[in-house]
C-alpha cells in the first residue's frame, strides 16, 4: 500500500534495526517516500531511549527528520480522551491512534492487537502485507 501513514514506534524500532524482511522494508520505504508521518509520542519514545549510544541517537534523529511530526494539538487530545473512556489502551497507544485518526491516517504498526478494537483506525501491518 503505497499511500502516506502514520508509523508507529516499533516500525522506526525495526526499520534503523535492519530487520531483515524484505516485504517489511519495502512497506517501510515506502511509506517514507509518500510523505509519511510520525506523533510527537513516537519522536519522544524513539529518542528517549536510555541505551542509545551517541551514533545511534544520530541516527534516529536523521530518520525523523524524514517524517513530519504531527504534535498534541486540541482536536488529538480530545480523540485520546474518548478512546482511553471506551477502550483499555494505554496512554501513548492511544495518543499515537488519536492522531492518525484525528489526521485521517492509518497506522503503520507491528502492534496490530494493541490497536484492532478500535472503530474508524485503519491498520497496517507491514508485517502481513496488509491493511485491516
Amino acid at each position: 500500500m503505497n499511500l502516506p501513514c502514520l508509523m508507529d514506534t516499533n516500525i522506526l524500532i525495526d526499520f534503523l534495526n535492519d530487520y531483515p524482511d524484505s516485504q517489511f522494508r519495502n512497506q517501510t520505504l515506502a511509506a517514507f517516500s509518500q510523505g509519511s508521518a510520525v506523533s510527537v509520542v513516537t519522536v519522544i519514545e524513539l529518542l528517549g531511549w536510555r541505551n542509545h549510544t551517541r551514533l545511534s541517537r544520530q541516527g534516529a534523529q536523521d530518520l525523523l527528520e524524514c517524517l513530519d511530526e504531527l504534535p498534541l494539538e486540541p482536536d488529538v487530545v480530545a480523540a485520546t480522551i474518548e478512546l482511553r473512556s471506551r477502550h483499555a489502551i494505554r496512554l501513548a497507544d492511544a495518543i499515537i491512534a488519536a492522531t492518525a485518526m484525528t489526521h485521517g491516517l492509518p497506522l503503520m504498526t507491528r502492534n496490530v492487537r494493541d490497536f484492532k478494537e478500535i472503530d474508524g483506525l485503519t491498520l497496517i501491518n507491514p508485517f502481513a502485507g496488509g491493511v485491516s
